[in-house]
């Protein structure tokens, strides 16, 4: 699946009827076990890849994902504090600016 993905009413029932067949993906990561199991399933055959509108945070410098907000962004993940969350409010919300910190002292954005 990855980031930032949606489901639909009758794929949540279908993942909440056959929960004893995931048993198998328990130990993945949540967004590939999902993915790999409406796979496996033969279920979540529509889809949409958002490309470069999502986005990490810009002072993430971790992943391939990591850019600067732009007009073009609908989607921002990885925004695991709240100095993050309010950077990405701000640009969206406030005045259009980040300011592009992870907080103070905050050098690994992804934990």
């Amino acid at each position: 699946m990855g980031a930032g993905y949606t489901l639909s009413w009758d794929l949540v029932t279908w993942l909440g009827n056959n929960r004893n067949e995931a048993s198998a993906y328990m130990d993945w990561p949540e967004d590939q076990a999902i993915g790999e199991m409406l796979h496996v399933g033969g279920r979540g055959t529509n889809s949409v890849n958002l490309g470069m509108q999502m986005m990490d945070h810009p002072s993430d410098d971790l992943t391939s994902w990591t850019r600067e907000f732009g007009d073009d962004v609908i989607l921002v993940h990885r925004l695991k504090s709240v100095f993050l969350q309010g950077d990405a409010i701000e640009y969206f919300l406030g005045d259009g600016r980040s300011r592009g910190q992870g907080g103070p002292g905050n050098t690994n954005h992804a934990t």
